[in-house]
């Protein structure tokens, strides 16, 4: 019988977020992913509802032997595509490209040759560096990118769009904001987004403190205050696929997953330096720096962090009318300071046990 959800990516944060929303609900899936999807209180070896299996996007087939790529599509209803390289080492496609471009082309094959609608999860920022307004049936605008990883999913996406008249199953587009763990780890530190920008400014205060500094001083970062960031948690991200999947009306259509108004950079401020219990960094503009230049340790944090510098400045403002519509306008809610705060105290508080241990 086909019940099953097939997620690929199932071990990244969203795909981690979808599996546990499903196997609550006491839906079988099928988690594809290069390493096992790692949940709390969760074995994927023995789990009832669970299967999961080695899988690599980039390769005909998933990479899977011609008996398991059989085994899922006559079991699949629902495909979830997460899997892509999210990092941003390179600044142009091209090696992305066989994961963010023809990992799509594998998985829509899969989804057809099951007959399950895909869902294919891409990101907010194949708006690229477009600085006004983006709406859900914008894509090609003339926009620059600001990394490879920015300008593969928009070829990913685009793919996908001129696949949709002649495909044989309803396709879905799903744009998320920049998603924040609500529960991190302190592998957390390792990924895009705010806890990257925590490790780097939790390391120097730790190196400090080794070295018998008293109190290291407020650090600048340098950033646009009055900008913002679509911030969105993972477990809400999770939560607005499945009710969107849940609604055959979706098929065909895009939905930008971000709240309905962006994060501030002063909160975003305000509650990194809660997490810390005391002043730790602040933004500070170009003018701030011609006027005093950075100090060694500012720079080193810019080194740390320059793939990540430019979002400190967005101005683009994503529509969600689709997701509205569709799902509802309390879906995908506005991260608050204490929310934020929160996580970013949880972060902390578990790199400071591993580094314990």
């Amino acid at each position: 019988m086909k019940e099953h959800i097939v997620v690929t990516g199932a071990s990244g944060l969203v795909g981690r977020a979808l599996l546990r929303n499903y196997l609550g609900q006491g839906r079988p899936v099928i988690a594809l992913s290069r390493k096992p999807p790692m949940l709390p209180g969760l074995d994927p070896a023995s789990h009832p509802l669970l299967s999961w299996h080695w899988g690599d996007v980039s390769l005909p087939r998933l990479g899977l032997a011609p008996e398991t790529y059989a085994e899922v599509c006559a079991k699949a209803q629902i495909v979830f595509h997460l899997a892509a390289r999210t990092d941003f080492k390179d600044g142009t496609a091209a090696s992305y490209l066989p994961v963010n471009l023809e990992g799509v082309k594998h998985v829509l094959a899969l989804a057809q040759e099951a007959k399950a609608p895909l869902h294919q999860v891409s990101t907010a920022f194949v708006c690229g560096d477009w600085a006004g307004e983006f709406r859900e049936g914008d894509l090609d605008l003339g926009q620059h990118f600001r990394n490879g990883y920015e300008e593969s999913k928009f070829l990913g996406e685009s793919f996908l769009h001129g696949a949709m008249a002649a495909a044989s199953v309803p396709i879905t587009i799903h744009r998320p904001g920049i998603v924040v763990e609500r529960n991190p780890s302190a592998a957390s530190g390792k990924t895009f987004g705010p806890f990257l920008f925590l490790d780097a400014v939790a390391r120097m205060r730790d190196s400090a403190e080794a070295k018998g500094v008293a109190e290291l001083p407020v650090l600048r970062v340098q950033g646009n205050r009055q900008a913002h960031l679509p911030l969105v948690f993972d477990d809400a991200v999770a939560e607005a696929l499945v009710r969107l999947a849940a609604q055959p009306e979706s098929g065909g259509q895009v939905f930008q997953l971000v709240a309905p108004q962006p994060v501030g950079n002063d909160l975003l401020e305000d509650a990194f330096n809660e997490a810390f219990g005391q002043p730790a960094a602040h933004l500070a503009g170009e003018e701030a720096f011609a006027h005093q230049p950075a100090n060694s340790l500012e720079a080193l944090l810019a080194r740390k962090t320059t793939p990540y510098a430019a979002y400190l400045d967005l101005s683009v403002r994503f529509t969600r009318r689709n997701l509205d519509t569709l799902a509802g306008a309390e879906t995908l809610p506005t991260p608050k300071l204490a929310e934020l705060t929160q996580a970013f105290r949880a972060f902390l508080a578990a790199r400071s046990q591993r580094s314990r241990a």
